[in-house]
């Protein structure tokens, strides 16, 4: 069971919690499917502000290749149990969002039009070793 089963088991259809607002999720040419936005961003505009729980990858390494997370440091990620939409969002060497560390907002780094798939460098994280050295992360070399 991944975590859009369990959502679509919590009764959201879709198999993720709707956490950014004027966004669907399609097909991506960049990686299987990604997040695009319904509406124009404004440079600056905030989707969403990143929850979840504190989780250490010293005592749960685990959460790594299981759960939905966000880097706080390379020891401390901000964790969820459930699909979210934000999950969705594509890495990119050439982002148009970034996630503020002192706030855990996701902010467009620039105008964003409406159909554009919104789009992370994963790299700007302080991320994990253990995750950066893992194969299911050659990705963000590409």
């Amino acid at each position: 069971m991944d975590l859009s089963d369990i959502a679509r088991a919590a009764g959201l259809a879709q198999g993720f919690l709707q956490t950014i607002p004027h966004v669907e999720v399609r097909k991506s040419p960049i990686h299987g499917v990604g997040l695009f936005t319904l509406k124009p961003l404004a440079n600056g505009h905030v989707l969403v502000r990143l929850d979840g729980q504190r989780v250490s990858i010293v005592e749960a390494p685990g959460v790594l290749f299981t759960l939905e997370w966000n880097a706080l440091s390379q020891t401390e990620l901000l964790v969820r149990g459930i699909r979210t939409s934000y999950g969705y969002i594509n890495h990119s060497r050439t982002p148009n969002l970034a996630i503020d560390p002192a706030t855990q907002e996701i902010r467009a780094v620039r105008e964003i039009t409406a159909s554009e798939e919104l789009l992370l460098d994963y790299l700007a994280q302080p991320l994990p070793e253990a995750y950066l050295r893992d194969p299911r992360a050659e990705y963000l070399k590409q």
